[in-house]
Formats: structure tokens, C-alpha cells, sequence
């Protein structure tokens, strides 16, 4: 009888004892239940977990934007319009190496100087455009898990997580997480990034991030185009521009004059097709670079980026003479790509 007291009495002692936790470990820290099943991985550098769109190539030192929709190809985030664009910029200067600088290195040297001269500086302001980080404002879970919470608000000049925390209805968090002294700013609520942006950002539904002062996204560079990037885009169109005004009349020139249809006998054959084809294309291409230009130099002395321009905003939230768009402050990157943090099976980002 007393065994079997015993054996009863250690039955419902077990009973009433927690199991412990057998999936406990040191190098990650698992939790399992019949419901759920979580897991943090080891840390790893935040260029490889970054939450939204973009796209981080050769060890984090470059930064581009996304294409989602018509993708080069697979999920590489490359769009057909840049493709395009370095088709252009490439093809145009091959034809003009490959056809006419024979030509004028022996006749106007200075031809071939002013559009190598172009070309190079062109592709780099290409090249910065498209791989520049353009002013991102890092999102909620990034600024937690990266411990940045002090450095934005010293470098903002404000608190970007807001007040309290967010409920995540739209509405709600628009009302109570922007305070009262910066909502009468122009300050305001993204329920996306879960973060208080600044007057004159927004958020790009193609990266999925808030960008400062944000212009557009252009799929030509495949980036946004924004506070950090605009100097360096304008540079980009206005290089383009030269490159085209230098090229295009050249080959023109040479095809009519050098050596291309005046000196082949077969008048209306290959040469003129060809002259007409280049004719106008390169037509069409100069007359739309040069809108652009001309555009966004407009939009420049206005002191108003595209989609302010687009929005029709007469009145804008303060004076844009002190935040001109040109020759604003560039301002510090906002986020470091390679400060570690952890992230679990769900996708959640957790400070190391």
C-alpha cells in the first residue's frame, strides 16, 4: 500500500511540474509549442536581411532599387528600362568608335576628346544614380534592430518611431503616433515603414521604403531618386544630354559627309536607310533627353520635385527656398548595411 501511495503521489507531482523546454539551446534560441515554432539565426550583417525591395550587390558597397513587375529576369529586380537605357548609352558610343572616329581623329580631333570626355563622366553619373542610396528613412523593425533610435533622432531632429507603439490600424496610428508639434509641420504617419517621415518624403511603393524629399522612381536608373541622389541624377541627365548633342550629329555627319553615303556609289541603298534609321533616332532620343532637362531644370528654380509638381501643391508645408532641391543638404546615409542583427524563421529583425 505504501508503494502505491508512493507511485500516485509521483504521478500527480509530474502532472503539476512544467515539462521544461527540450528544444532549449546556446547557439540559437528556439521556442516550440504545438502552435508555433520560432527560431533566431546566428547575426549576420543587415544588407542581407533587408526588409524591403532593394537590392544589395558586391558585399553591400552597392545599392539599387527594385523592378518587380517586368524584371530583366527571375528576381534579380533589374528593369527592362535600365537595360534600355545602358543599350542606348553603350550602342550609340560603339557606333560612333567603331564609324566615325576613324574619321574625325584625322580631320576634327577634338570630336573624339569631347565625347570620350563625355562618355566617361556620363557613365559615371550613371553609375552613381543607379547604385546611391537616395535618402532612405529605415523602416521600424530596422531602427529596433540596429539600435539606431538615438542617431536618427539626433540626426532628424526628431524621433522617427513616434509616440508609443503602433496598433497597426491605419487611422488610429495616423492620429496618436505623430505628435501634436509635428503634425502642425507637415510630419506624418507611414503605416507601411510604421515611422514618422518628415515634410517633402514619401514612400515608394516600388522599393517599399520612405525616401527624404523624395523626386520620383525612375526606371531608367532603377533606383528612387531622392535627397542623396538628385545632385548626381541631374548631372546624369545633364551629361546625357552632352554625350547625345556630341555623338548623334557626329555619326549624322559622318554617314552624309565623311564616308558613309556620299562616297558609296549605290545612291538609296544600305548608307541611306542607314542615315535615315540613325536619323531618327538619335531625333527622337535628343528631343527627349532635352525635355527632360529642361524639365527638371524648371523644376529646380521652382524649388519642387516631380511628384510635388505632378500633386499640384501651390502651397507647400513651409518655405521650399530653405530646402531647395538642388543645393539642399545632402545629409548622412541613415542606415549602416553592415550592423549586425539577428533575424528569425518569421522574418522578424532582433537586435544582437
Amino acid at each position: 500500500n505504501n508503494s502505491k501511495m508512493s507511485r500516485s503521489l509521483a504521478a500527480r507531482t509530474r502532472e503539476k511540474e512544467p515539462n521544461p523546454d527540450p528544444t532549449m539551446s546556446i547557439s540559437g534560441f528556439t521556442v516550440r509549442s504545438e502552435e508555433s515554432s520560432i527560431h533566431v539565426r546566428p547575426p549576420v550583417p543587415l544588407y542581407k536581411v533587408w526588409p524591403s525591395n532593394n537590392r544589395f550587390i558586391c558585399c553591400g558597397s552597392c545599392f539599387m532599387g527594385s523592378e518587380e513587375e517586368f524584371p530583366v529576369w527571375g528576381n534579380c529586380g533589374w528593369s527592362w528600362a535600365n537595360c534600355c537605357a545602358w543599350s542606348c548609352i553603350l550602342g550609340f558610343f560603339a557606333a560612333f568608335c567603331i564609324l566615325a572616329l576613324p574619321y574625325f581623329w584625322n580631320t576634327l580631333i577634338a570630336i573624339p576628346i569631347l565625347a570620350g570626355v563625355a562618355f566617361v563622366v556620363t557613365v559615371s553619373f550613371f553609375c552613381l544614380t543607379c547604385f546611391s542610396d537616395p535618402g532612405i528613412i529605415p523602416r521600424r523593425s530596422v531602427i529596433i534592430a540596429s539600435n539606431s533610435e538615438e542617431y536618427l533622432t539626433q540626426v532628424l531632429g526628431y524621433n522617427p518611431l513616434g509616440v508609443g507603439e503602433p496598433t497597426h490600424q491605419v487611422n488610429v496610428d495616423r492620429e496618436n503616433m505623430v505628435p501634436p508639434e509635428l503634425a502642425k509641420k507637415g510630419y506624418a504617419w507611414c503605416h507601411t515603414c510604421e515611422i514618422v517621415r518628415p515634410p517633402r518624403s514619401s514612400h515608394c511603393s516600388e522599393c517599399n521604403n520612405c525616401v527624404l524629399r523624395f523626386d520620383h522612381h525612375c526606371p531608367f536608373v532603377n533606383n528612387c531618386v531622392g535627397q542623396r541622389n538628385y545632385r548626381v541624377f541631374f548631372g546624369f541627365t545633364s551629361s546625357v544630354m552632352c554625350l547625345a548633342l556630341v555623338v548623334i550629329p557626329s555619326l549624322f555627319w559622318y554617314f552624309l559627309i565623311g564616308g558613309g553615303v556620299s562616297s558609296t556609289k549605290k545612291s538609296g541603298d544600305t548608307g541611306t536607310i542607314a542615315l535615315v534609321v540613325l536619323a531618327g533616332l538619335g531625333g527622337i532620343l535628343a528631343m527627349l533627353l532635352l525635355s527632360l532637362w529642361f524639365y527638371h531644370l524648371w523644376l529646380i528654380m521652382q524649388g519642387k520635385t516631380t511628384k510635388e509638381h505632378w500633386k499640384g501643391r501651390k502651397a507647400p508645408l513651409g518655405d521650399l527656398t530653405e530646402e531647395p532641391t538642388l543645393f539642399g543638404v545632402r545629409g548622412p546615409q541613415l542606415f549602416d548595411q553592415y550592423q549586425l542583427v539577428r533575424q528569425s524563421n518569421v522574418g522578424d529583425l532582433i537586435p544582437v
